[in-house]
Formats: C-alpha cells, sequence, structure tokens
C-alpha cells in the first residue's frame, strides 16, 4: 500500500463526498503570532469519517481552494486508484499564507510520523532560517526511498532547493526562471483540469499545479528517469 501526503491548504469535504474519497490520516498546523505557541493536531480514521458524513467538525476545511484542486489533479490523473492512501496536512488559511515552522512539522509529521512514500508540497517558502531541520528530514526520507516533489519558484525557495527534493516547473517559469533555481522536471502541458469552487474547469499551468501532475505521473507510471533521489 503506498501513502502519499498532500501539504496544503486542507480539503473540502464537498469533494471527498462527491467523489467517494476518503483520507487514511490528516493533521492541522498553526502557529498563534501573539502567543507564540504551534498549535498541531493529527486526526484519526474515525474523526476523518465523521467529518466526512457531516456529524463532526476538523480543521481540514480547504477554504482557499488550492489544496482540493491538488488533489482533484491526482484523482483525475491517476484513475483508477492504484493501492493508495491518501493523508492531508493543513497548513495554509484562506489567503494561501502560512508559516515556515508550520511547514516544516507538517513536513515531519509526513515524512517521519506516517512514512509516506510520495509527498506533494505544491508550495515554498522564501525564508531559510529552518533549511538545516528540512534538509534533515528531506535527506533522511530519501534515504529510505520517499519521493518529495515541490514547485519550484521564480526566485530560489525550500524546500524545492533542496538535493533530496525533486523541483517541478510548468513552460511559464523556465520562460523567465534564472540560473540560481534548481529544477529537475518540468510538465510540458500549459493547461491542466482541476475542481475548484464546487465544479471541473481547465486552468492555465502553474508550478503549483505542475507539481501535482508530476506526482499523478509517479503514482500512475513510477518516477521519471533521471529524478533526483536524495543519497542520505
Amino acid at each position: 500500500m503506498k501513502k502519499v501526503g498532500i501539504i496544503d491548504s486542507g480539503v473540502e469535504v464537498a469533494f471527498l463526498r462527491e467523489h467517494g474519497m476518503r483520507l487514511a490520516g490528516a493533521a492541522s498546523f498553526s502557529l498563534d503570532l501573539e502567543a507564540q505557541v504551534l498549535e498541531a493536531r493529527a486526526y484519526e480514521r474515525e474523526e476523518l469519517e465523521a467529518w466526512r458524513d457531516g456529524t463532526g467538525t476538523l480543521d481540514l476545511e480547504d477554504t482557499h481552494g488550492h489544496g482540493t484542486a491538488v488533489l482533484s489533479i491526482l484523482y483525475d490523473q491517476v484513475r483508477p486508484w492504484p493501492d493508495v492512501e491518501v493523508y492531508v496536512a493543513r497548513v495554509l488559511d484562506r489567503n494561501s499564507r502560512g508559516h515556515s515552522l508550520c511547514l516544516v512539522e507538517a513536513m515531519g509529521w509526513m515524512l517521519d510520523e506516517v512514512g509516506v512514500d510520495v509527498l506533494n508540497l505544491s508550495l515554498g517558502t522564501f525564508h531559510h532560517a529552518l533549511e538545516a531541520p528540512m534538509r534533515e528530514l528531506t535527506d533522511r526520507a530519501a534515504a529510505r526511498g520517499a519521493i518529495i516533489a515541490s514547485s519550484a519558484g521564480g526566485m530560489p525557495t525550500l524546500p524545492a532547493q533542496l538535493e533530496s527534493v525533486v523541483s517541478v516547473g510548468d513552460p511559464a517559469l523556465m520562460e523567465r526562471v534564472g540560473a540560481d533555481v534548481k529544477v529537475d522536471h518540468v510538465v510540458k502541458e500549459r493547461e491542466v483540469k482541476l475542481y475548484m469552487g464546487g465544479h471541473w474547469m481547465q486552468v492555465p499551468m502553474t508550478t503549483s499545479f505542475a507539481c501535482a501532475v508530476a506526482v499523478a505521473e509517479v503514482l500512475r507510471d513510477g518516477p521519471p528517469p533521471g529524478w533526483r533521489r536524495g543519497q542520505g
């Protein structure tokens, strides 16, 4: 059974219901800046089922839509689903903003506690203060065979710049990206089908969505030749 993780803005419970999907596990991470307290909560299958059925509430609802769009790309491009368990970590708010510390904590939960085989990170941070713990996490996970994919940015971002992470770009990015940005894999399509705002649509490709397309390719066909793997 392959474990797949998505760290993003959560997931719309309506999408799960409409498409008959279930989460194997989930967690939410937020930072109270005033109190300087990191709030982390992991949810068990029973809680997730109650949330999905409408008999419980969890801090997982995707109020932005980005995380749901990423999951919908996997759902659309990988069907029929192989033996896959899906895990979701919510670190972004309704404005698609989050804290780097929450990202590191979510990566630790996904890579160390859950032990996902494939991790989708359609996000990144310009702040390099937490590069060391990110590097330690990704190197350790890649050494055991995990594949970690992250969307590249127009400027060097983490975790995409790390050696043990596969950095994914799209055609628009490659037309303007600088030599200091690491891009390991380029998705050639300029559009992608995804679910957002309650319905399916065709939208222009972005690096975030390209990352999900690349992960879908891994789930469907295995990792493409030449993908970087961590050496530990």
